[in-house]
């Protein structure tokens, strides 16, 4: 099976290539590349193109898994146009130019629903409040409206890069801690993680099971606060936490809309895939396993 992953200098991008390509042929394609890119076919291609029909004639894939995204929310609040073209217009850009038997499979997020809900069902209608929002809903409904086989999953991953120049919300607890830096985490923010490395191994089995469902959520089954989440991380490292404080989402005013409450349900995508979703500990226990990888 030939498959293309889009956005492969990110952190979820990167991790599926290596993940995949000793199984399937995979074809690697992200804005710019990077020194520690261990993609075999690997180009350089700019989402917001016109056309994608040079992308596609290169790879000819069987599955998309479309991981690129502009995820900086201020950003995509000061750069619309970009957003919509990177997060959601590929989309369509990516249906038009693939064949119909081309799987797509389009990863998404939580920031499709409005702040007033919480632990928000498959079948629940999206509201995004923020641009970014906004944008990867536009992403969805291309495809959702298409009659392709397609699947859109909701998720916010958690891990950590192999592209050393990108740093995320892991790499930013640990560095804290290993440098004394005084940081805080929000306590008031409630969110449904799971790793980077369950999100890959569930996406596999759902290409290779051929599973049939429009929308999943793959997500923990549990849910913690943003400070919650980093003590217990670096506990469960022997790393210390005193140099973590409690913050307020609430005392960002300049900072780009998001609820405070991200929970997403996995019950439904639980039972379509006849298996439970991890816990907040087995998320920890993940990252735990992979942090000495991360390190050489």
């Amino acid at each position: 099976m030939r498959i293309l992953v889009t956005g492969a200098s990110g952190m979820l991008g990167a991790s599926f290539v290596d993940a995949l390509q000793g199984e399937f042929e995979v074809f690697a394609t992200a804005g710019s590349d990077f020194d520690e890119n261990r993609a075999q076919n690997f180009k350089i291609f700019d989402l917001k193109q016109e056309s994608y029909d040079e992308l596609i004639s290169w790879s000819q894939p069987d599955a998309v898994v479309h991981c690129a995204a502009l995820t900086n929310g201020n950003y995509c609040e000061q750069n619309p146009e970009e957003a919509f073209l990177v997060n959601g217009f590929s989309s369509k850009k990516l249906l038009e130019a693939t064949g119909e038997q081309t799987r797509i499979i389009y990863v998404s997020t939580d920031a499709v629903f409005p702040s007033d809900t919480s632990w928000v069902k498959e079948s629940d209608c999206p509201k995004p409040e923020s641009v970014y929002g906004k944008s990867k809903e536009l992403g969805e409904f291309f495809l959702l409206h298409s009659s392709r086989q397609v699947t859109v999953l909701r998720t916010t991953v958690v891990g950590l890069n192999i592209n050393n120049s990108r740093s995320g919300f892991v790499e930013w607890i640990l560095n804290s801690s290993t440098q004394s830096e005084q940081i805080s985490l929000f306590d008031d923010v409630v969110f449904t993680p799971i790793s980077i490395w369950k999100f890959i191994e569930l996406t596999r089995s759902i290409i290779l099971r051929e599973i049939d469902a429009r929308i999943l959520h793959l997500v923990s089954e549990d849910s913690c606060t943003k400070y919650q989440f980093g003590i217990e991380l670096l506990k469960s490292l022997g790393m210390s936490h005193d140099h973590i404080g409690k913050g307020s989402i609430l005392t960002f005013s300049k900072r780009a809309k998001r609820s405070t409450d991200q929970t997403l349900s996995s019950r439904q995508t639980a039972e379509l895939l006849k298996q439970r979703l991890p816990e907040i500990k087995e998320v920890i226990q993940d990252i735990k396993e992979n942090i000495e990888l991360w390190r050489k």
